[in-house]
């Protein structure tokens, strides 16, 4: 009601002030004493104007104060209620951190990452373990194909040598006849042109051919014997590497499957993304039950605020902390003293400011004996308006 009356008053008085300016623009001649009403119209909005803003301080400095006795309030509640309300408090604010930790985190898997684990959370243990598994088979079979590869390249080598000493055996069987022949040949050109007896030089001779030839045979069957088994053994370790690259195909086949489906290098990486998956996972549980604790803990906050006498409950949702540490109530309480003080400071400056601005209205009229009735009805009003009459 009181503020209706204000604004019609305050609606009147512009129609006031619309009126004179009308008839101010009209003139030209700046000595004529309608100057002085101009002047004195300027005064008076600047009255109005620090007079609202005075008003707008006094309710800034009355709801300050009123936080300083809620501060006050709070204080000099009973042990076991304060004990109560700090208890609630520190659980909000520790619910509040973990809340905003979890918030902050970086991610330690991509979401691609979480979504295929938590597809595959049944069967992943045993996935892992089976890769694992499948990664030391592999492992083994690497080693067992090193070995074969290089018994393959040892029974090469033997066969290849072998093949060489049959070359050479077949060649000197070729020089031996040769030789033998020759020695043949001699021996009976001899008989015809000397007259010896060569017959024990000449069995000599089929004795030593005889000899060589048998030497020559049996190194070429043991050629030939050794060169089977190393054909043999070859084959063999051929088959066996064949095995081994069958099984090595298979495993990797198997790794390689479980790799593209995870988008994992190996069952060491799979492994680590798991356990990030499930402390991720127990994270994200957690912050649930730190979120349902909260705004159990915020609701018994309220309640317990609800039954003490407080100016305004709500602002002590964000002054969590003044109520668990006594050094921030302290800094909240000096920070709105001084901010009071502030605002005190310009009240008694805005309002020594209108006392001066109406002093001099007062005097100018004085001095030019200026009483326009329809200028004395603007100031009556403006005095009404704020609060000049005492």
């Amino acid at each position: 009601m009181f503020f209706n009356r204000k604004k019609k008053r305050e609606s009147e008085l512009d129609a006031a002030f619309q009126k004179v300016y009308e008839e101010i623009r009209g003139i030209d001649d700046w000595d004529n004493p309608k100057k002085l009403e101009h002047y004195i119209l300027d005064s008076c909005e600047q009255i109005i104007s620090a007079t609202k803003e005075i008003e707008a301080q006094k309710t800034e400095y009355r709801i300050i104060t009123d936080y300083l006795k809620d501060i006050q309030t709070i204080q000099n509640l009973p042990e076991k209620q304060l004990n109560e309300l700090r208890k609630c408090a520190k659980n909000i604010e520790d619910l509040t951190k973990s809340r905003e930790n979890f918030l902050h985190k970086p991610s330690i898997i991509s979401d691609d990452q979480f979504l295929i684990m938590e597809e595959n959370e049944e069967i992943l243990p045993m996935t892992i373990s089976r890769m694992q598994e499948n990664e030391r088979y592999q492992s083994s079979i690497e080693k067992d194909m090193q070995y074969l590869e290089a018994e393959k390249s040892r029974y090469e080598i033997e066969y290849n040598e072998l093949s060489g000493a049959k070359k050479w055996f077949r060649l000197l069987s070729l020089l031996s006849l040769g030789v033998f022949g020759a020695f043949l040949l001699i021996l009976f050109f001899l008989k015809n042109q000397v007259y010896m007896d060569f017959s024990i030089i000449i069995m000599a001779v089929f004795l030593v051919g005889a000899t060589i030839a048998m030497l020559l045979m049996l190194g070429m069957n043991h050629n030939q014997k050794s060169k089977r088994r190393t054909i043999r053994k070859l084959n063999d370790t051929i088959g066996l590497l064949n095995v081994e690259r069958m099984k090595y195909a298979n495993v990797t086949r198997a790794i390689r499957y479980e790799q593209d489906r995870y988008h994992v290098q190996n069952s060491h990486e799979l492994n680590y993304v798991w356990e990030c998956y499930i402390n991720t996972v127990e994270s994200q549980m957690q912050f649930d039950a730190d979120n349902s604790d909260l705004e159990y803990f915020l609701k018994l906050y309220i309640r317990l605020l609800e039954n003490i006498e407080l100016y305004d409950r709500k602002i002590w949702l964000k002054q969590v902390r003044a109520l668990i540490h006594p050094e921030d109530m302290q800094n909240v309480n000096h920070n709105l003293v001084e901010r009071r003080a502030k605002v005190r400071a310009r009240i008694q400056e805005n309002t020594k400011a209108v006392k001066s601005e109406r002093d001099e209205i007062d005097h100018l009229m004085k001095e030019h004996n200026y009483y326009v009735p329809e200028i004395m009805q603007i100031i009556s009003s403006v005095d009404k308006l704020c609060g000049l009459n005492a």
